[in-house]
């Protein structure tokens, strides 16, 4: 037996060699009788060999682990492979197709039961659009929703459904992209309400909404605003806006027209508030009527002249304005809110619009010209066209357009495969749009001066008329834009060092709405972990590790009602076995009608938050630094009222005093100076004592080290200022530094506090 092991170990060898032999084919008579080598009788007695190898070849590419659809690049693939072999290039049909009959075919047999018709697929709609109008009740698609749905996680936003990220990893590079490069975000889920009527009514009308000082007469500029209820300023802060006016009309009537671009989390309120006070003035919601884009990072200015630079009018003055600029290094070099109308052809003519180097289109001088003063006509079509405004002639374009068959037949008729297509007289539409600089002004409500210089933060909002979204998104994203979703644009803003609304904006009722869902998911992840794997809050000190309680600082004695369902009676319900929740309840319950909580108002304005920034960066008084500490108490203190004197100066006078100044947030910025990361809603100290509150903290890979946004009360911010060391001389007092502690047991992090606007 031994002897029969040791021939089949020698066979072994043998027998695999002989099965990684190829067969050949012995030269024949031509070889043995030649002397000179015949190179066709040679290629024809080694045909054997040759059509042996590609088979080989051939059977090795088919038998390989990949599939046909896992040979795109990445960036072609969908979330899901189709079972539609026409997903993939031509060149792969065949090999995809097969490889689809063969899935089929291996799943038990069942190839010719997979396409009988049942029940659901006799009721299904005869359309994949009725199919699209039926999902869509209650929850408004855009234009670009199929296309996002298959590369992005989709939520339900605002009675929208937005991206909300891609479903690849892309932190750092939509990091990137920003930095370098250019993002790209759908942002037609904006709502934009039209005001028309006499110019003195619609600016009337935006004086007792917005905040003094914020540019709301007639322009050539998209100016930023920060609205309120009428008449109730600071208090009842609704949020940030941006008004574009119309430009006049050549018969110089009277009657204006403005937009009015605002957030969707608090759409309804402003809508509210505005109609019930528009005597003489007309208010319309036309937010379906367009679509809307944002384009951030460095090269956005590069992009948007390579997708629009197509003009249907070269010698226009915003055309010609386009071209000048394309070749900016930044959009931070142009001045934020510049407007640009253009009439472009379609894009779908010109696609794809590659990224090409930038050539030099204007002179050194008019390019400075250009940077320094904006031209006039930059922000109209002329005196005959509205373009984007004339609502009507748009639609009338849209319904009389090609289709892309049409389009997709006379490149099939074209001379050189891949060529753009000309524009036809009579046939071809053009398209009416308006760029808007966007950056720092838009994300805070009014003019900065302190914004972040980088490309992170800066921008171009494009905006179209409705049915132009896919066509001019193709364009964008095959130009270069990276796409991506409403949780990377949060972090965008983030890494400028920018707030975000409604994330950052305490105060207001679209904060506390983004807020309690945020905070009752990050309860509902923290109760499915086993009490033995999970934070023990109560055993840290923690009251409110869900979301930051700033009615704390404001001195009240309870959370708002609307908190109430991330509060103890959460807890105590679905966590009965644990002693120390129903010994010590993490919040109290929600408060007495009796007792409600303080009105809280936020710092807002280049103004208010200037005089803020010199309060903290003046020398303390003898008087102040030798107070006892209980002074800090009392908002009515000599020392704390003198120290607040110059922020009370600044706001509208007949207000109470007290009241203003024990109701008071002012939004910081926190950066680590050591080891450690910012967590969120953890506590803000000076001293032992709490400040403030973190909103949202994490590591910046714009500074390279932790780095938190949050909101500190005023009496806070004035114990930190008496507390700091009293400086050498007026300018060289420094930043005041903070501890941020931590609500998971790490050890505080020293951070230096600057005040945002």
């Amino acid at each position: 037996m031994d002897s029969d092991r040791s021939k089949a170990k020698r066979k072994a060898p043998q027998q695999e060699r002989a099965q990684k032999r190829m067969h050949t084919q012995s030269g024949g008579a031509t070889l043995e009788r030649a002397r000179a080598v015949d190179v066709v009788g040679l290629v024809e007695s080694r045909a054997f060999e040759i059509n042996t190898l590609q088979r080989a070849v051939d059977g090795a590419r088919a038998a390989g682990n990949t599939r046909a659809f896992q040979t795109l690049p990445r960036h072609l693939r969908r979330r899901a492979a189709s079972h539609n072999a026409k997903r993939v290039p031509v060149r792969l049909r065949e090999r995809a197709a097969a490889e689809i009959r063969s899935a089929v075919l291996s799943a038990g047999g069942q190839g010719a039961a997979a396409t009988r018709s049942n029940r659901y697929r006799r009721r299904r709609s005869r359309t994949v659009r009725g199919e699209y109008e039926r999902r869509q009740v209650g929850r408004r698609w855009l234009e670009t929703h199929v296309w996002h749905a298959k590369r992005m996680h989709m939520a339900e936003r605002w009675g929208v459904m937005v991206a909300e990220s891609p479903t690849e990893r892309s932190h750092r590079a939509a990091y990137r992209a920003a930095r370098e490069k250019t993002f790209v975000q759908d942002v037609s889920f904006f709502r934009t309400l039209e005001v028309a009527g006499a110019a003195d009514a619609v600016v009337a009308l935006l004086r007792r909404h917005a905040a003094p000082g914020d540019a709301v007469a007639p322009g050539r500029m998209a100016a930023p605003l920060t609205l309120y209820r009428a008449g109730q300023f600071p208090f009842a802060c609704l949020g940030p806006a941006v008004a574009l006016w119309k430009p006049p009309v050549s018969d110089g009537g009277r009657k204006r027209t403005m937009w009015l671009r605002i957030h969707p989390a608090h759409a309804a309120a402003v809508v509210e508030e505005l109609g019930a006070d528009s005597a003489g003035v007309e208010i319309a919601d036309i937010s379906t009527e367009l679509v809307s884009f944002e384009l951030l990072g460095a090269q956005s200015t590069r992009v948007l002249a390579a997708v629009l630079g197509d003009s249907a009018d070269p010698a226009a003055c915003g055309a010609e304005t386009l071209r000048c600029i394309a070749g900016t290094d930044s959009p931070a070099a142009l001045g934020e809110g510049c407007v640009l109308a253009l009439r472009i052809n379609d894009p779908r003519l010109r696609f794809p619009q590659g990224l090409r180097a930038p050539a030099p289109l204007c002179t050194t001088d008019q390019l400075d010209a250009v940077l320094r003063r904006w031209p006039d006509g930059a922000n109209s079509l002329g005196a005959c066209d509205s373009g984007v405004w004339d609502r009507a002639q748009c639609a009338n374009d849209v319904g009389s357009r090609p289709t892309d068959n049409d389009l997709n037949e006379r490149r099939r008729q074209g001379l050189v495969p891949g060529e753009g297509l000309q524009p036809r007289t009579g046939v071809d539409v053009t398209v009416p749009v308006v760029a808007i600089r966007s950056g720092p002004e838009a994300l805070v409500g009014s003019h900065t001066s302190s914004g972040s210089s980088d490309g992170l933060a800066h921008g171009w909002t494009v905006i179209a008329p409705r049915g132009w979204g896919m066509a001019l998104w193709m364009a964008l994203v095959f130009a270069g834009a990276r796409a991506q979703g409403l949780r990377e644009r949060i972090h965008t803003a983030f890494e400028a060092g920018l707030p975000s609304f409604p994330a950052h904006w305490p105060g207001t009722a679209a904060y506390d709405a983004w807020t309690v869902p945020v905070a009752a998911d990050a309860l509902k992840r923290w109760l499915r972990r086993p009490p033995g794997k999970r934070i023990n809050y109560h055993a840290l000190g923690v009251k409110s590790p869900f979301f930051p309680p700033f009615h704390v600082l404001l001195g009240a004695t309870s959370a708002p009602a609307l908190y109430s369902q991330v509060g103890s009676a959460e807890l105590e319900c679905r966590m009965r076995r644990l002693r120390c929740i129903h010994a010590t309840p993490s919040a109290p319950p929600a408060a007495d009608p009796s007792s409600p909580p303080p009105d809280v108002w936020l710092v807002t304005g280049e103004h208010m938050t200037g005089t803020v920034r010199a309060m903290l960066q003046a020398a303390p008084d003898n008087s102040s630094s030798s107070s006892s500490s209980s002074s800090t108490d009392d908002a009515g203190n000599d020392s704390f009222g003198r120290w607040a004197a110059p922020l009370l100066g600044v706001l509208p006078s007949g207000t109470d005093a007290q009241r203003l100044l024990a109701c008071c947030l002012i939004r910081v910025r926190l950066l680590c100076h050591g080891r450690g990361v910012p967590e969120d809603n953890a506590p803000i100290k000076s001293t032992g004592d709490t400040i403030g509150y973190i909103m949202t903290g994490s590591f910046s890979l714009a500074r390279g080290c932790g780095m938190a946004i949050g909101a500190c009360s005023l009496r806070g911010l004035f114990a930190l200022w008496r507390a700091s060391p009293p400086p050498v001389s007026t300018s060289s007092r420094k930043s005041p530094c903070v501890q941020i502690a931590s609500i998971s047991g790490a050890p505080p992090v020293d951070a230096i506090l600057t005040v945002l606007c």
